[in-house]
């Protein structure tokens, strides 16, 4: 199931971010996961924080135990709001994820590795499988 939800959330690469979005016109980044996985039969929460803290889903911490298909959650400390959570997208496999980016305004494709999300990786979620 996994590899299926990255070749959903593929088709969706360039889609515009929308502040509050969760639909094939534009998404913030947890309106695109949240759409993703609800091509699956997945009902998520529409905030980053609340996709990381709801029951559903197994916890998991090392990036070396992920899995494409997995939500990958960060939080930076500047625009979490006192937030678990600043930001949501789906791993994708070889140390990259997709997700609506409001810095690039639309849906990318980044590295983990980068010191910026390295730096605020919180954890992943296993939903699907």
């Amino acid at each position: 199931k996994g590899s299926s939800i990255v070749e959903t959330a593929l088709s969706h690469l360039g889609t515009r971010y929308v502040y509050g979005g969760a639909s094939a016109g534009g998404f913030d980044c947890s309106g695109f996961t949240m759409y993703i996985y609800k091509q699956f039969g997945y009902s998520l929460p529409h905030s980053a924080t609340s996709q990381w803290l709801s029951g559903m889903g197994t916890k998991i911490y090392s990036i070396s135990e992920l899995q494409p298909g997995d939500l990958v959650f960060f939080n930076d400390p500047s625009r979490n709001k006192g937030k678990a959570c600043s930001h949501a997208g789906i791993y994708i496999g070889n140390g990259q994820f997709i997700h609506s980016s409001s810095g690039a305004g639309c849906v990318v494709i980044s590295d983990l590795s980068s010191s910026y999300y390295l730096k605020n990786y919180v954890g992943a979620k296993r939903i699907a499988g």
